[in-house]
This record gives C-alpha cells, structure tokens and sequence, in this order.
C-alpha cells in the first residue's frame, strides 16, 4: 500500500474540535508510522470564521507533529461572494439546505489546483456538511487512480448533515468511515453498499492518560467540556442546575469551551439568574491542555447534554482521568456510555431528568467513582492511538489490492 495521503479538512490544530482532534490523531498517528502526510485545509479556528473573516495569523504552510499542513486564507475574495449566498440559503427553506454544502466552506483555490498536480494515492476528507468531501473528489476527477475516503463525523440528527448532497458525495467515495455504528446503519439505509462503509475509532490524546490528578479537595462541581454552541444544549444544563439549587444543593457549575455566535444567548441566561445562583457558576473559554486536564479532575461528573454528536469525544477524555459522564440519550452516545457501568443516559429533551442524574452522582459518589475507573478501562481496551492507526491501515489496505 503506497504510503502517501493527502487530507483535506474544514480546521486543523490549534482550532479545536472533535473532528479536528480526529483528523489530527490521524494525521501525526500516520506520520509516526512512516507515512508522507500532507494536510490542505483553512485558516480558520472555528466554522464561524468563515463568516466573519477573522484573521487567525496562522502560518500559510507549516510542519506539526511530522505532517505538512498547508492553509488557504479565508480572506480570500470568494468568501465574501459566496457568503451573500449562503445568507440566501439559509433563509431558502428546504432548497437552501440543499445547496448550502456548496457555499458553506471552507474554499480551497491555489493550493488546492498546486496539489492536483502531485499524486497521492489516498484522499481522507472531512468533515460533512462542510466542502470538503466535494474538494476529495474533484481531485479524483483529476488522478483517477487515487482513492478517496470520508470521514464524515455525521450528526445524523441534523438535517443540514443529511442533505441530499452530501450523501451524494458519500455514495460516490471509495469508502467511509463513521464514527458509531449507528452511523454506519444511517448510511446503508441511504443507499452506501456495505463493502464501502468501514468504521473509525477514535483515541485518547497520550497526554490525558499520563500524570498524577490535581485534585483539589476543597471544591467539587459539575463539568461542562465542549464549544458553545446552540446544539450543545447548555440552556437545559442550566435548568436543571438551577431545579438543584431551587431544592437547596450548593455544587457548582463549571464550563469551560470555546465562545460562538451562540455565546451571547447563555451570557443573557446567566445575567437573568438570581445573584446567589450566578456566584455557583463558573465560565472560561480558551483554555489550555493542562488546564482542561485539572478541571477535570477536580469534577465531580462530566456532563455533555448535546443532542447533536456524531461521538462524543469528551466522554472519553474524562474517563480517561477515571471521572463518570452523563450523556443524552442518543443513538451515537449510547454506543458509547453503558448505563450505570461507565456512566448515566438521561432522556434528551427532559431537564428534570438531567436533574436526578445529577443528584444521583451527588449522593452515590463512590458508585461515580467506580463508574469512572470502568470507564477508563474502556478507553485503555479500545481507544488508544496504537489501535486506531491499526484499524485504518486495515480498512484503506484493502482498496489497494
């Protein structure tokens, strides 16, 4: 198997994400192993930087970890062009999430045309619904011996991730790699063959693993890990917070992710809170590996009330460090969390369930602590970079033979 790949993604590091983090442990895993890693994609930090235009300062072309990564700037002319087009497709109904994979982004031009013109054996591309699935096969068009995977990290509730098109883009791939199996079953009932739908595992970051706890004793909360964004949820978090409160419970909320557009909607919740409740909680954005690694360790319970996961890569990061989880219950979280083994499910859409899950974790801690080692040991038994790279080199071997 030639061992020559080409990526082609939304972000990569240092924006921060779930499928920027997969893309990465990929991306060096590979290289690590051997492999010529060239990785295109923007330089942006986050999605909303497509619309804004925000100026990162990253470097055009750099090496990480091994791995080339060239960036296209998003300053670039055809943003603010196609912008006024997706601002019509969002208000377009049902034909505007058709066409919106197309105007979304990111939007690769000199570099990407500078690429097209080496040969790279395999294309991994993703995530959807951004552009680039559609970017992986018009390089096909042009090196039509070459291979192209998608790791489409789909959030099969999202109807925008459901698009005609990017299924299209998905069935006319060599192979794809979901993340759940869930996942897999969604993309066989849209029509995907069997033989072209693998599975990808993700891993803990070596670093979350290693390292004595930095347990603060004296101050025990509730921990909240992920963006903010309006899929997440934290309004329901919040509500529920604010039913414990009410019954007289004193833990503090902790959250701690990056700000979106959406970030304006919890300042006001926050700001609407009596004075009492706003001093239980606690906020930071931007923050570091070791910081995200003691906030964790001094929680009591990590909790990820999103609706909209295509995994759930937090989940894995607090067992890592022997912490229980509460995650909805959902298609791709179930998969993951073993009901009252490695954590508690609560019904999506229910606060006054996230409440009792909650208080269940507040008066049984030493079940949560348990629930936390069991967790653990799922992760050393299944998502570890070392079986990560052995299940893609397996799976992509196959479509050299």
């Amino acid at each position: 198997m030639p061992k020559r790949i080409l990526f082609i993604t939304h972000l990569y590091y240092p924006a921060v994400g779930g499928a920027e983090r997969a893309f990465r442990q990929l991306a060096e895993g590979l290289a690590e192993r051997g492999w010529h890693v060239t990785v295109l994609t923007s330089d942006a930090l986050s999605t909303e930087h497509f619309f804004t235009h925000f100026r990162s300062g990253l470097k055009k072309k750099e090496y990480l970890g091994g791995v080339e990564i060239i960036r296209e700037p998003i300053g670039a002319p055809i943003y603010k062009f196609l912008k006024i087009f997706d601002l019509i497709a969002q208000k377009a109904g049902r034909a505007g999430i058709f066409f919106r994979p197309l105007t979304f982004g990111p939007h690769f031009y000199g570099e990407f045309i500078k690429l097209c013109q080496e040969h790279f054996p395999l294309i991994v591309a993703g995530p959807v619904p951004t552009t680039t699935p559609f970017y992986a096969l018009l390089y096909k068009f042009f090196s039509p011996s070459s291979r192209v995977v998608i790791l489409p990290c789909l959030h099969i509730k999202d109807r925008l991730h459901k698009t005609y098109l990017n299924i299209l883009a998905l069935r006319l791939a060599d192979f794809v790699l979901p993340l759940t199996e869930a996942e897999g079953k969604y993309l066989l009932s849209r029509g995907l063959r069997a033989n072209q739908v693998g599975r990808f595992f993700l891993a803990v970051e070596p670093h979350i693993l290693v390292g004595e706890s930095k347990v603060n004793p004296e101050e025990e909360y509730i921990l909240y890990l992920g963006q903010e964004g309006e899929h997440k949820r934290i309004p329901l978090l919040l509500k529920a917070m604010m039913r414990l409160w009410n019954r007289g419970e004193r833990v503090k909320l902790v959250m701690a992710g990056a700000r979106t557009r959406y970030s304006w909607s919890i300042d006001r919740l926050i700001a609407s809170l009596p004075d009492r409740w706003q001093t239980l909680v606690r906020r930071f954005n931007d923050i570091t590996e070791e910081e995200k690694i003691a906030l964790i360790d001094n929680c009591l319970v990590m909790v990820n009330p999103s609706s909209y996961e295509s995994f759930g890569m937090v989940f894995l990061e607090a067992w890592a460090r022997k912490k229980p989880v509460i995650g909805a219950r959902i298609p791709a979280v179930r998969e993951i969390i073993e009901e009252g083994v490695n954590g508690l499910l609560f019904d999506g859409e229910n606060e006054e369930d996230l409440e009792r899950k909650i208080s269940f974790i507040l008066k049984e801690k030493d079940l949560g602590k348990k629930m936390g080692e069991r967790g653990y040991e799922k992760v050393m038994r299944f998502f570890t970079r070392s079986r990560l790279m052995d299940q893609f080199e397996a799976q992509v071997a196959r479509l050299f033979k």
